[in-house]
């Protein structure tokens, strides 16, 4: 059988955190499958730039109605594409690069297996980015400090390496992960254990137990439990004279948010 193949267009760009991205919401229907789950192949889903894409027949034309239409369904009865050109009245301004931006709704159950040919699952049909830009990110919103917040995920195929970014902090893991129900877990051995702690926090709780400029963060599954790994650098003086820089690791717990182990060089009790 053929993998499934659905069209889908990126259209133009907004500001978020100072890249240009563009939110492609991809529904159920695009992904959906009747076939057995043992013989299901890939959904492709190809992403391409709004000045590639004509007018799709039939569509709805809402130009002027003050929202530029930067992200549309091919089907009719669905929002004309709408980009600078075509309807300067709402989109005013100008087409940038774009990093591209997938969603899934909410009800969707988003597995990223790294070491799958495949890696990302939407309620357990394997689907396919095709695009010319860098492998898109997943955007999910996840339930945090009584809250809802926005996080981004992307798997990058060469390294296997899962990154995710919350409030323009990254962390990195290698460990497959499963979003539903508006909450983030990850694969241990014991089963699937939940992020109650994010990366932006887990990085700060680091600096506020010792200061630090944090270089890299890994979410890392460590004795069965689930930890972020901060590495950072302070700035100190050696016997109160010398300039040094003096590395950080900090593991805190990603279900408490309590620091448990951190480690300094040994001479670093000499530093000021």
């Amino acid at each position: 059988m053929k993998p499934l193949f659905v069209l889908l267009v990126l259209l133009t760009s907004v500001c978020v955190a100072s890249v240009a991205q563009s939110v492609v919401e991809i529904p159920l229907e695009a992904i959906s499958t009747n076939v057995p789950l043992t013989e299901v192949k890939p959904v492709e889903i190809e992403i391409i730039r709004s000045t590639e894409m004509p007018t799709v027949e039939g569509c709805k034309d809402l130009c002027g109605d003050g929202v530029c239409q930067e992200i549309v369904c091919m089907a009719i009865g669905c929002p004309c594409p709408e980009t600078p050109a075509s309807c300067p009245a709402d989109c005013q301004a100008p087409m940038h690069a774009v990093q591209p931006v997938v969603a899934f709704p909410a009800e969707a159950k988003v597995v990223i297996s790294p070491g799958r040919e495949n890696p990302i699952s939407v309620n357990d049909v394997p689907v396919e980015f095709k695009t010319e830009e860098q492998s898109p990110k997943v955007y999910v919103e996840v339930e945090a400090r009584a809250a809802t917040t926005a996080v981004t995920i992307q798997i990058d195929k060469e390294s296997k390496l899962i990154s995710i970014e919350h409030e323009n902090i990254t962390a990195v893991t290698k460990e497959a992960i499963k979003v539903e129900e508006k909450t983030i877990k990850v694969e241990t051995p014991k089963g699937y254990i939940e992020v109650n702690v994010l990366p932006a926090d887990a990085t700060q709780v680091a600096i506020s137990r010792t200061s630090q400029e944090i270089k890299r963060t890994e979410l890392k599954v460590v004795d069965d439990k689930l930890v972020y790994e901060t590495a950072g650098e302070r700035k100190a003086r050696l016997l109160w004279l010398i300039p040094v820089t003096v590395p950080v690791k900090t593991t805190v717990d990603a279900q408490t948010g309590s620091v448990t182990k951190v480690e300094q060089p040994w001479w670093s009790f000499l530093t000021v």
